[in-house]
């Protein structure tokens, strides 16, 4: 992580790593704003004010570090910097219960700091009574009685602080455990999303009001994280972002591959040494199926970067689509030895033993996959496949709603590069698609899926039936058009054919889309009306 890179060890606690951020350089001049020190007397007790916040903010995150490791998760380290403190799990516990055990260690710990700073205070009341008539020792009890009093009210001010319901605040993810035990987690997301935001408004009109900027700048972040709660709002703070600071991963989130290859392009002219230039172009390629040119990306960028984990995984998924499975899986073991945290290298794994038919194996590389990265929606898509081989059809269906409930679209269609999936899987794509549209017939993201799924399982008659459905609920879809101009063409209807992959050019934006439909166009046979006969 970068915020890490600006930090410094301070050594290792059961395994974890204690990092300082360099933004605690500006505590002192902090401290001296706050207190106005005019005696020797006035500074330490400044310093020890300081140091004692910043030890209670390690402390709480210590308790989170406890806690996680108590459940069984792998603690990377715990950095405390000038806002508060943060601790890197490797991942995120599926079961609520765990996250809400991490959740509450935290404040917890703060009430006991907050219960030991009123003991030492009352301690010293008594210890300073029989130096009463020393006055210069007696004030400097005073001053250690203030200064304990002061840091309860600190501890007090970080647990009412931290329990807000305000997502990633303890108090937010508290919330959101709660709610995911006894509603489930997309319903968890949402619930958590619209108590956070009136919370985190309140916090911004308080910070305007006291002119507090640092609060102002941790309600920035805080906003951040809140966007991560919802897959469309998280998206748009995506492209905004990009759009603003990296234009080419701007056109590749929306899926503008040939834009965005051009923009990579032009940042390789400007710096050839930037390994990830070339994976971003390698990645565009990839899903416009020219492969080799993307092989070329790849090895350029491992030739400059060695073990950079994402040009090894890239390299690995290009070896699998080739179907040399024993080179993919070394390169997975080797990224998962440099990353064992990421939960790629995972999910593609599963996907071999899947198409090896090992559903079982399959089945523990995807349960890794989720407990790393549990929003990814194609994650739970490719495991309900290995619960449907397996016979298990109610967690089957489980993990397709979740599926679902994460992100309907990206649920529902898949992309281009993806849809070997449904090869010889078509009873499991019915028995998705069908739970779906029995639910909503109009479902236009459903009636996409499906239609592909036929096509791809060369049931072309079918896929036109869907195709046809959909493009009357949406009929600027290019890849609608697409989809049934190539079931068309299969079927031999070619001026069909011609007709939707001419409307797909039309209607789309995407220069790779247009592409595509003139490439098609220029497959189609043509009549040769002197000899009433069909010609290339």
């Amino acid at each position: 992580m970068k915020f890490l890179s600006w930090s410094w060890s301070l050594g290792r606690l059961r395994g974890v790593d204690i990092r300082l951020h360099f933004s605690l350089l500006f505590s002192v001049p902090i401290a001296y704003y706050l207190f106005r020190p005019v005696d020797f007397r006035g500074v330490v007790e400044s310093l020890l004010w300081v140091g004692g916040f910043l030890l209670f903010i390690l402390l709480h995150e210590l308790g989170h570090t406890f806690a996680a490791q108590v459940v069984g998760v792998d603690v990377k380290s715990v950095a405390v910097w000038i806002l508060g403190g943060f601790t890197n799990l490797a991942y995120k516990p599926e079961k609520p219960m765990h996250n809400l055990f991490i959740a509450l260690a935290g404040p917890l710990m703060n009430m006991l700091l907050a219960f030991l700073c009123i003991i030492f205070y009352i301690g010293l009341t008594f210890i300073s009574l029989p130096y009463a008539d020393n006055v210069e020792i007696f004030i400097w009890f005073q001053t250690f009685q203030n200064l304990f009093f002061s840091l309860a009210i600190v501890n007090l001010i970080l647990i009412i602080f931290n329990l807000l319901p305000v997502y990633p605040l303890d108090g937010g993810n508290i919330l959101h455990a709660a709610m995911e035990l006894f509603f489930g987690k997309s319903h968890a997301d949402w619930i958590t999303l619209v108590v956070s935001i009136p919370f985190l408004l309140l916090l911004v009109l308080f910070g305007l009001l006291t002119r507090d900027y640092i609060l102002l700048g941790f309600c920035v972040m805080i906003a951040l994280a809140v966007s991560t709660l919802n897959r469309s709002m998280l998206r748009w703070l995506n492209l905004g972002v990009n759009y603003l600071f990296r234009r080419a991963g701007y056109y590749y989130l929306l899926a503008d591959y040939d834009r965005a290859i051009q923009v990579y392009t032009r940042d390789i002219e400007k710096k050839p040494e930037h390994p990830g230039n070339y994976l971003g172009r390698a990645s565009c390629y990839l899903l416009l199926g020219q492969k080799e040119r993307a092989v070329a990306d790849v090895e350029r960028a491992l030739r400059i970067t060695p073990n950079h984990v994402f040009g090894l995984q890239l390299r690995g998924e290009i070896y699998m689509l080739d179907k040399d499975y024993d080179t993919a899986l070394a390169i997975f073991d080797r990224t998962q030895s440099i990353s064992p945290h990421w939960a790629v290298p995972y999910f593609d794994r599963a996907s071999i033993l899947l198409d090896q038919k090992d559903f079982t194996g399959a089945l523990q590389d995807l349960n890794k996959a989720i407990s790393l990265h549990s929003r990814m929606s194609l994650f739970y898509l490719v495991r309900s496949l290995a619960h449907f081989r397996l016979g298990d059809l109610e967690s089957a269906h489980r993990d397709q709603d979740t599926a679902v409930q994460i992100s309907p679209q990206e649920a529902l269609v898949m992309f281009d590069l993806n849809l070997t999936l449904y090869e010889n899987n078509m009873d499991w794509a019915q028995d998705f698609y069908e739970r779906i549209l029995t639910r909503n017939p109009y479902d236009v993201f459903a009636l996409q899926g499906c239609a592909d799924a036929f096509r791809v399982n060369r049931v072309f008659l079918r896929a036109v039936e869907l195709y046809t459905r959909a493009l009357e609920l949406n009929p600027r879809e290019p890849r609608l058009y697409l989809g049934r101009g190539k079931s068309y063409l299969e079927l031999g209807e070619f001026e069909k054919a011609k007709d939707d992959f001419e409307k797909a050019s039309a209607v789309s934006s995407k220069l790779h889309l247009k592409k595509q439909a003139e490439e098609l166009q220029k497959r189609l046979p043509v009549f040769d009306y002197q000899t009433n006969q069909l010609s290339n």
